[in-house]
């Protein structure tokens, strides 16, 4: 017996319509296991006896999701929830996809179609939990299983494997030994997995709270060479120690790419091939650039003076966000660095410039491009993005007031040298 989730409460109604109506209904899936685990649910599935045309005739808002596969969307009390007949799948083709289902009115052979035990126990209304593949067992040994034939498992549907490295992770399982060795054996027929289904699976371990642990698995599994478009992993083992200490996704990303030495041009080929969105890429990649920049020419023996205003011109070209975020990442990793003291100091000093800069941005400049080109009698041109780029960083390291007279004085003298080195030539 468990306790009910609330979430599952909110979806009990569902299960005693149907169970008052004949057939039979439980909570299945991810809700179970954890549940069991006393991890927060999120979504609540249910699988029941009903074939899909009676599950829409009881009940008033219906969404026909998926009715070929037995699957049928109850809205109640504004929640959608999945309602699935016990079914049993065919073939499947390209390692993906069952070719057909077939509708069954036994709990136990729906069951026995998952992939891993902890994911085939189902719940009863009165909270009984029915698991006739020891997933509650497994559980308590730490161990994830598949369902019957693990080889068999893996070629039905190539993506598990993937689950399989993502489950171990976030739920501090280890294989068992069977799942390993089938796992390791069919990795090539990852190859037959979209890409953006890799990225959904990669996401959720990183937003897991044991994103270290899943990916120090990922990495040994050798999986991600193995995808459609392969995706060079690191080649020696790296330190992940820091990334459970980062709170954000693409921080996480960028941390990875970062912590493996991968440059803006190579993560870019890895986030296009994962499919990422626009968006969420240039966030990752202006993250990177910012270590990619900083590392070029980099020494110790710069001057402070060197260093701030080499940190100052970055952030105020890439951005105060990507910079925090690399500060973060920065600092997570060299955690551990024996040179620790002099990269807190350091950090902190970019931290104080940047969070005590006057401004951010040329907009900010109580100068204009217009203005300038007027109190210096040119045309517009080149020049002027160069002057308001220059404006603003000293204006930023706190060397020049940002104010017309103070900024027109400046560039006045910035345009006399401009002058006289001409004509000296």
């Amino acid at each position: 017996m468990i306790r009910l989730t609330a979430a599952m409460a909110a979806a009990l109604p569902i299960i005693e319509r149907l169970d008052g109506a004949g057939h039979e209904a439980v909570f299945v899936g991810g809700a179970v296991r954890d549940a069991v685990l006393g991890i927060p649910v999120k979504d609540v599935d249910i699988a029941t006896s009903a074939k899909p045309e009676q599950v829409l005739e009881m009940f008033p808002r219906c969404i026909p999701t998926g009715l070929q596969h037995g699957t049928v969307t109850v809205i109640h009390g504004g929640t959608p929830y999945e309602v699935t007949t016990y079914r049993k799948e065919s073939t499947y083709e390209s390692h993906r996809k069952p070719s057909a289902v077939s509708f069954l009115t036994d709990l136990d052979g729906d069951l026995l179609r998952r992939d891993f035990t902890v994911n085939a126990m189902a719940v009863r209304l009165d909270g009984r939990v029915y698991d006739p593949y020891g997933g509650l067992e497994d559980l308590k040994r730490g161990l994830l299983r598949c369902v019957g034939n693990a080889n068999e498992r893996f070629q039905e549907d190539a993506l598990r494997m993937v689950r399989a490295v993502r489950f171990i992770g976030m739920y501090g399982l280890r294989p068992a030994t069977s799942a390993w060795r089938a796992l390791l054996a069919h990795r090539e027929l990852l190859r037959h997995v979209a890409m953006e289904r890799i990225q959904a699976e990669l996401d959720k371990m990183l937003a897991s709270v044991q994103p270290a642990r899943c990916m120090a698995w990922l990495y040994a599994s050798g999986l991600l060479w193995h995808t459609k478009i392969p995706i060079e992993a690191p080649a020696t083992a790296i330190d992940l120690s820091g990334l459970d200490t980062i709170e954000q996704l693409e921080d996480r990303w960028a941390f990875l790419a970062i912590a493996s030495g991968v440059g803006a041009d190579k993560a870019q080929q890895i986030l296009e091939a994962l499919r990422l969105s626009n968006k969420r890429m240039q966030t990752i990649l202006s993250i990177v650039r910012v270590q990619d920049e900083l590392s070029d020419g980099w020494t110790n023996k710069l001057e402070d003076r060197e260093q701030d205003i080499r940190w100052t011109s970055l952030f105020l070209r890439l951005g105060v966000s990507a910079s925090s975020s690399w500060l973060r990442i920065a600092r997570a990793l060299g955690a551990d660095s024996e040179a620790e003291d002099i990269l807190r100091e350091r950090l902190l000093r970019f931290e104080r410039l940047m969070n005590e800069s006057p401004i951010y941005s040329v907009k900010e400049l109580d100068l204009n491009g217009a203005q300038l080109a007027t109190a210096l009698q040119r045309e517009a041109g080149p020049w002027l993005k160069d002057y308001l780029e220059r404006m603003l960083l000293e204006v930023a390291l706190g060397r020049l007031a940002n104010t017309k007279e103070a900024l027109a004085l400046q560039a006045a003298a910035w345009n006399a040298e401009e002058r006289g080195s001409k004509k000296n030539e």
